[in-house]
């Protein structure tokens, strides 16, 4: 017996109709097959009686079987023939019932409780569905209707996300979804210029989206098998509306103040069919570059545990750099930026293959200056760092990826993904800084000034073949991998050092530093996996796989000193090195999954075994290590109701030290801290529990979500520091070490305020970490914390006017225990208003404030407070408002501030830098369209 279900309210129906059909109907009495069930009234309560169930062929509608509810609500129909059937239930001033089923053999179908709903509120329900269902959760993704969430006309999809509640959006772009960073957005499911999130965020126009829809997007095997393999990657999908995908439409944004400051872009999409063609161009100095926000931690780093003061977060970063980059240490500067892209979408042979690929070009230069303070917390003494200079850089890059799939038949699948990207970077720095200890006596001071220039490649090829068999569940899928990334440098390196006595102040080593560098990193890893599943009863499945994988990575490192003639000759062994890192794992592991109709589970493990093979080529030397490795992984989701759900999952992991972490050689890029990495590192083991609980209720429009992660790494990769007390001279080297582990959590609570018509929110976010190292000798443990709360409302009137208002306040608690008795407490706030208000003769004006509020510390005693002013007065154009030219002011008050504060193990930093600051532009957008429905959005 095989059961589908969908249920489905129709209009009442007479019940003379039913009795006229049953006179014109045969009564067929056959094999012994029953449906029974509950009728009940989910409004009042209670059960219902004397209502009419009706059993209809389905084939044709015509009336088999129909009885009559008992006093207690209970039915049965009975003597029922194999076959496929329509329960329609039906009582007057209730809206209808209908189950389709399907009989196969002598047995009962149980009902259970059939739940009826009075038509009155179903009517309300539907109502409130089509205008006002903000939020639900469908499967485990939450999805939002976008025009819920109310923005000026033609505002950006990056405007409308910061509305939705769960969802941050800093300056810089960076999405943040459930406490986590969103790496992917994809337009109709689909990949939209690769991994580059902004050109669909910043790009596309929020009244063209339908539904924003918020997941995490498991790996292509995973989603084939059903079975969870760990890998996860949160992603925006983007659904457009019916409207805007045929024909085309799109931006064009000219702005200028005719000296320094311009802004022009421009957006095409053009859908016909199933062929998709957009293109971008963004030319700017104001800072819009259409980059991924990643690209700048792929240009930097530093080491160990690290709190970032913008998102409120704890996090990990280790410096895989091996580059001159300082261009990029004083932050944003002053840019000049210039991007292209086109990207393709296809599906054909009836929709069996498909096609998805993308062109960008990218180039960004950056002129900037900045001044940077630094506390070093040490065993008995406390070290102040100024630090002021210089820098430009200027990167280019040409990017292509694209998606091929094709169902070869109704079993068998073939994936294709490529990507990858070839670029070029130049910088140069000049800096000068200076070091006093507790007495405030100078101990250093420094000169240091460097150029470079560099290309990069990288490529990534992913092959995924899957064949499913005639056994329902039953699989066999094949996946092979290569990632190949490639780094080769050239620069100089010139830094003048001076020491002087900690007690009377007298300089006594001058130290003179004049090299050039040349470094080239190349890292190739090619993975395979084959993965099989099985059925072993209704619900229940297994997984059993094999991977093998391979990695590959050489550095070299060469330092050449001047000679006596002024050429760079003298190869400087100290701080050259050759080296090779080899790591070949075997895995192999099965796992179960419990597919529920409320519960899906599913647990299981991998072991591997792993071999270190390391090379030290230029002094002839080889190490080898072996390791065997579990991989638990478990996931538990329970959905409550149709709204409702809770997850939990907890998965387990390697993390491999990298290339620059094992190589034995010291990196002098910066002359008072020089890092030398450890040979003997060990892979660090990570666990992560990670839970997220989500409830929405469409009639009250009320929203509430949870979430939290805990992780902890054993081997952690940490850094042992020793500061020399008389110079301020620092070293930094890897090493292992137990009882490190960060978490995060946060929640919300929105809700429509209807006497105002205004939608409020208010939530909390909790980080905090713990991060064990090593300094001058003494162990040091950090501890962490952050608390925070936030606040919101919005508010829209049609044509009239709409605005939102969202803040945030955080407080900072920092302890190393070298130091217990010097804690680095501080409390940050945040807020943003915008308004739009719109006047006769087709005028508008908008204003936007952001507000950033930063307490100081007895070592931070400037005032960085930042009150961001923009506006702008603009009058719509041409037919439907599709135009709008407008004068625009940016940091009206003239208060921008280039800031940021973080907390790294035991020392806290505070950089300011240079940034854009006020200008004036007179701008010109013109939206346009042109579909089906004619259809025309408004301008920005």
């Amino acid at each position: 017996m095989n059961k589908a279900i969908t249920n489905i309210y129709l209009p009442m129906r007479k019940l003379t109709q039913i009795l006229l059909i049953v006179l014109a109907s045969t009564t067929v009495h056959a094999q012994q097959a029953t449906v029974k069930g509950n009728i009940y009234d989910t409004i009042n309560k209670e059960h219902l009686s004397n209502t009419v169930i009706a059993l209809l062929r389905s084939h044709d509608s015509v009336l088999y079987k129909f009885t009559r509810s008992d006093k207690d609500g209970n039915f049965s129909l009975q003597h029922i023939i194999p076959g496929k059937y329509i329960v329609l239930i039906t009582e007057n001033t209730y809206a209808d019932y209908l189950d389709s089923i399907t009989i196969n053999s002598d047995t009962t179908i149980a009902l259970g409780r059939v739940p009826m709903t009075l038509k009155a509120n179903l009517l309300k329900e539907v109502i409130v569905q089509q205008q006002i269902a903000a939020m639900r959760m469908r499967g485990d993704t939450l999805e939002y209707a976008a025009d819920s969430f109310k923005v000026r006309q033609g505002a950006s999809v990056e405007e409308m996300l910061k509305r939705l509640p769960g969802v941050q959006v800093d300056k810089d772009g960076k999405i943040t979804a459930q406490g986590e960073t969103v790496e992917k957005v994809l337009v109709d499911g689909e990949e939209f210029f690769g991994d580059d999130p902004t050109i669909a965020t910043k790009n596309l126009q929020a009244d063209a989206i339908d539904k924003v829809q918020v997941f995490d997007k498991k790996s292509d095997q995973a989603e084939f098998t059903g079975i969870d393999d760990g890998q996860k990657t949160k992603t925006i999908n983007l659904k457009l509306k019916a409207d805007k995908k045929k024909g085309s439409f799109g931006k064009v944004d000219l702005a200028s103040d005719f000296q320094n400051r311009w802004n022009n872009s421009a957006m095409i999409n053009n859908f016909k069919g199933s062929v998709k063609l957009s293109g971008y161009g963004i030319m700017s100095s104001t800072g819009k570059t259409g980059l991924d926000w990643g690209e700048s931690e792929k240009y930097g780093g530093g080491n160990g545990m690290q709190y970032d003061e913008e998102s409120g977060g704890f996090y990990i970063n280790f410096d895989n750099n091996d580059d001159l980059n300082n261009a990029s240490y004083y932050g944003e500067g002053l840019p000049k930026s210039w991007s292209a892209g086109l990207n393709l979408s296809d599906k054909f042979d009836d929709d069996n293959q498909s096609l998805n690929g993308s062109y960008r070009y990218n180039k960004l230069n950056t002129l900037g200056s900045g001044k940077t303070i630094s506390e070093s917390r040490l065993p008995g003494n406390t070290f102040i760092s100024r630090d002021s200079g210089t820098n430009f850089s200027s990167r280019q890059r040409h990017s292509a990826n694209a998606i091929y799939e094709w169902k070869i038949d109704s079993s068998t699948s073939v994936k294709l993904t490529g990507s990858g990207y070839t670029g070029t970077t130049l910088g140069s720095s000049i800096s000068n800084s200076f070091t006093t200890n507790k007495a405030g006596i100078k101990i250093n001071d420094s000169y240091t000034k460097t150029a470079s220039s560099g290309e990069n490649q990288n490529l990534n090829v992913n092959f995924l073949l899957r064949k499913k068999f005639k056994k329902a569940g039953r699989s066999l899928s094949l996946n092979i991998n290569e990632q190949y990334n490639s780094n080769n440098s050239t620069g100089t390196l010139y830094g003048n050092i001076h020491y002087y006595d900690d007690t009377t102040g007298v300089m006594y080593v001058d130290s003179l530093t004049d090299q050039l560098k040349k470094n080239s990193t190349s890292i190739n890893t090619i993975a395979s996996k084959i993965t099989y599943t099985e059925p072993i009863i209704k619900k229940l499945f297994v997984e059993v796989n094999y991977a093998l994988r391979s990695y590959t990575a050489n550095s070299k490192k060469l330092s050449y000193d001047r000679d006596d003639d002024g050429k760079f000759s003298q190869l400087n062994d100290i701080y050259s090195n050759d080296y090779r890192f080899d790591v070949l794992t075997n895995t192999g592991g099965a796992a179960f999954r419990y597919n529920g109709k409320k519960v899906t589970a599913s647990a299981g493990t991998d072991v591997g075994f792993t071999n270190f093979t390391q090379k030290d080529l230029m002094n002839d030397t080889t190490y080898k290590r072996d390791y065997t490795n579990f991989f638990p992984k478990a996931n538990f989701t329970y959905k409550i109701n149709s709204t409702s759900r809770f997850q939990i999952n907890y998965n387990g992991s390697t993390s491999q030290p990298t290339i620059n972490q094992i190589q034995p050689v010291k990196d002098n890029s910066n002359l008072l801290v020089e890092t030398i990495g450890n040979p003997d590192l060990k892979q660090a083991f990570n666990h992560r529990i990670f839970f997220n609980f989500n409830s929405y209720k469409v009639l009250s429009q009320r929203g509430f979500y949870v979430y939290g992660s805990f992780n902890t790494t054993s081997h952690a990769i940490v850094t042992d520091q020793s500061t020399d007390l008389a110079t301020g001279k620092t070293t930094l080297k890897y090493f292992n070490r137990n009882g490190n582990y960060n978490f995060y959590s946060g929640g919300g609570y929105n809700m429509k305020l209807k006497k105002l018509d205004m939608f409020v929110n208010a939530g909390f976010d909790y980080t905090g970490s713990r991060y064990s190292n090593r300094v001058n000798n003494k162990d040091n443990t950090t501890n962490n914390q952050a608390p925070g709360v936030r606040i919101g409302l919005q508010k829209y009137k049609e044509k009239k006017y709409n605005f939102y208002y969202n803040s945030s306040f955080f407080y900072n608690f920092s302890k190393s225990s070298i130091q217990e008795s010097n804690t680095t407490n501080y409390w940050t706030q945040e807020h943003n208003f915008n308004a739009n208000i719109t006047l006769p003769w087709k005028l508008e004006i908008n204003t936007d404030l952001q507000v950033n509020l930063r307490q100081k510390t007895p070592s931070f005693t400037e005032n960085n407070n930042v009150f961001l002013w923009n506006a702008y007065i603009g009058r719509r154009l041409l037919k439907n408002d599709k135009a709008i030219i407008k004068i625009q002011g940016y940091d009206i008050l003239n208060q921008n501030k280039g800031y940021s504060r973080s907390i790294n193990t035991n020392i806290t930093t505070e950089r300011n830098y240079e940034t854009i600051r006020r200008y004036f532009v007179l701008a010109f957008t013109w939206n346009f369209s042109k579909s089906a429905m004619d259809a025309q959005p408004a301008a920005q």
